[in-house]
């Protein structure tokens, strides 16, 4: 059979410093696996690709943060990041990472093909730097105010309330996000981009991509139209890919000037030989899948930096093709609220799929997936839609069918009869036409539709069942069609339920795999009779209250030995070694909002501890401050750091903390008793 279209998907590289979330499973990867599953089974040329994001300040910052390396950094969430990918059934054709020596090369000669056509300028400009961390502070190094909507404490490259593309220095009241202290403007030479030279042609290009969903096209118009600017593809960054200069021995390459072409790299990796037949060929479709705040990146900036490369080429060498579908999609919230990691408020992939089948928690998130606006994920919600329509319709449907070939015919499929009726043919109509109608939705990208119209057709079939009643009645015409309406479903759940459709594979005993199967041979009545089925097993489990408050207890609730009060028993006093301390560092926790990492010096040594002060006490408040420790606790982690002791407080009538401080000069180290 003639391969019917070539496509190459690509979902949004994940930054490698930090586990995945429900929000990025759905935003991308999910229905980038959707949509190149099916592609597979109707015989279309398919690859998916992706890959970690391996540089940029978010890499930077997180190494910092945990006393590491870089390299240390995404060797640990490059394979946390696989691992949950693997668990949630996600079937890339290659997972790579961007700091490996093929992307660098790439990279390099992506930026000096469009810097030798004169795409590429140096300016000298000023850029926030910070005198306490004696450094330029690119990105996620510096936060303030967005100029645009006026949200506090955004970062230097995106504000996330309006998502307005930023640089660091047009912030308003800037601070380090390091120290906190207020930078200085200072110059440097960087290498920018010459985005604007490409307005019209991104502008026709839009245009004509009506197919797009309407949020990428809107922004991607809205933003050019609204005069693009030249873009600093530099950063005075350690980490990272040198710029091929000589005069540019301190710069690496900006993040996102690089991450898109890892798309390329991770292509080639897998096909050294062929993947200029993906990249190179006009017959190619190129499909992003991405979340909403990588719009500007996809729809803009990357074709641009395409659009630059070929324009170095000769006319007789192959150009790069361009996006042919941004498939984004919008947010995804928790219990109503924004998910956020810095207040712990998040579920992580490698949790809840330690708790849940992956199938299950496929189907719900599609189900409710941010196509066209933000939703939220209820686990309230989860119970109920995986109990009522999951398992109470789908797996009730398989289950009732095949449990009674097994029971009342011995495991054999029966020779249907001669004499059918109309309810017959409605069935056998159902089985040769809803493939053809999923498969509508999944190319239009509408994959939670296409959800819907799988179970419309399961529940079809619990009904066919239940009116022919077959307890009563000739089954075996009804066993005969519901047997085969059960393999069908297979097939087309294959790309979203993979592990549940191979476990009604099984089940029916058939050859081969679900995955393996023609999507046109869903439309036949493929089981004959005589056919012996497999060992018949629910597909899934019932989701009862207590698994749902056990895991807001387990994952969503702050642990005991996270918080700043911890159990002591008071009652036993004089066992606490109560010491004077003095507070000699001070800086934000990275994974809370609300808590500070101090460094306090006891007298025979400095201790850190984590303290929710933040609401109560500036940072100038606090150095060089006298306070009152209890130094010979049990170390807990809070939020990820080390607590090595305890500051004593009282609480004032709204509740804040108010530290308990010397009254007279004491010397450091002196016990209190």
């Amino acid at each position: 059979m003639p391969k019917e279209e070539r496509i190459l998907v690509t979902a949004a590289l994940p930054y490698a410093n930090g586990p995945l979330h429900i929000g990025h499973a759905i935003g991308a990867y999910i229905p980038a696996d959707v949509y190149t599953r099916y592609n597979r089974l109707v015989g279309n040329d398919v690859i998916y690709i992706c890959g970690t994001d391996e540089h940029g300040t978010p890499i930077t910052v997180t190494a910092e943060q945990e006393g590491v390396t870089e390299k240390e950094i995404i060797d640990k969430y490059h394979k946390i990041q696989e691992d949950a990918f693997n668990n949630l059934g996600i079937d890339f054709d290659n997972f790579s990472g961007t700091a490996r020596e093929i992307h660098y090369k790439i990279s390099q000669d992506f930026f000096t093909k469009i810097y030798n056509k004169g795409l590429i300028e140096t300016k000298t400009v000023e850029r926030p730097y910070c005198p306490n961390c004696k450094r330029f502070l690119p990105d996620r190094y510096v936060k303030g105010t967005c100029p645009n909507c006026k949200s506090t404490d955004q970062r230097g490259d995106q504000c996330e309330k309006c998502g307005k593309q930023l640089e660091p220095h047009e912030l308003l009241d800037p601070y380090c996000a390091i120290c906190h202290g207020k930078p200085e403007q200072r110059k440097t030479k960087h290498w920018f981009f010459k985005l604007s030279e490409f307005s019209n042609d991104l502008e026709k290009w839009v245009e004509r991509n009506k197919h797009w969903p309407a949020n990428a096209r809107n922004f991607a118009l809205g933003w050019i139209k609204e005069g693009l600017e030249d873009r600093s593809i530099t950063r005075d960054l350690k980490w990272g890919i040198p710029v091929p200069l000589k005069e540019a021995k301190d710069k690496v390459l900006y993040v996102w000037f690089d991450a898109p072409i890892g798309y390329i790299s991770s292509t080639k990796e897998k096909y050294p030989d062929t993947w200029e037949d993906w990249w190179r060929n006009d017959e190619t479709k190129l499909v992003h899948f991405i979340g909403k705040d990588n719009i500007p990146f996809h729809a803009v900036i990357w074709p641009a930096v395409l659009m630059a490369y070929n324009k170095s080429l000769s006319n007789k060498e192959k150009k790069y093709i361009l996006p042919w579908q941004i498939a984004s999609n919008e947010f995804l919230n928790l219990e109503g609220q924004k998910m956020s990691t810095s207040r712990r408020w998040v579920i992580w992939l490698h949790d809840v799929l330690k708790e849940f089948d992956a199938d299950v928690l496929r189907y719900y998130l599609l189900s409710i997936s941010p196509e066209s606006s933000d939703s939220d994920f209820s686990l309230e919600e989860f119970k109920d839609k995986v109990n009522n329509e999951l398992i109470g319709t789908l797996g009730n449907f398989i289950n009732r069918t095949l449990t009674f070939i097994e029971n009342k015919k011995e495991g054999m499929i029966p020779q249907p009869s001669s004499e059918r009726d109309q309810d017959d043919d409605n069935i056998e109509n159902d089985i040769k036409g809803f493939p053809k109608d999923i498969g509508l939705e999944i190319s239009g990208f509408r994959l939670k539709a296409a959800l819907g119209a799988l179970l419309h057709y399961a529940q079809r079939g619990n009904q066919y069942f239940q009116k022919k009643e077959p307890w009563k009645n000739n089954p075996d015409t009804t066993l005969y069609l519901c047997a085969n309406l059960c393999r069908s479903l297979a097939i087309v759940m294959s790309p979203f339920l993979p592990f549940s459709a191979e476990k009604i594979w099984n089940m029916l005993n058939l050859e081969g795999s679900a995955h393996e199967q023609d999507w046109s041979s869903a439309l036949e009545l493929k089981i004959k009779p005589g056919h012996r089925i497999g060992k018949v097993k629910a597909l899934y489990k019932k989701i009862e209250n207590e698994d749902i408050q056990n895991f807001k207890e387990k994952y969503l609730k702050i642990k005991k030995e996270e918080v700043n009060i911890m159990n002591v028993d008071f009652s036993e006093f004089n066992k606490l070694d109560l010491r004077i301390g003095i507070i000699k560092e001070i800086r934000d926790h990275p994974n809370a909002d609300k808590l500070y990492l101090l460094k306090i010096d006891i007298g025979n040594r400095i201790i850190q501890s984590v303290a929710g002060l933040k609401a109560n006490y500036n940072q100038n408040e606090l150095i060089g401050r006298k306070v009152a420790v209890v130094t010979n606790l049990k170390p807990v982690k809070i939020r990820g750091y080390d607590s090595e002791g305890m500051l004593l407080a009282a609480v004032d009538e709204s509740g804040g903390p108010i530290l308990l401080i010397p009254e007279k000069d004491v010397k450091v180290g002196s016990k209190i008793k």
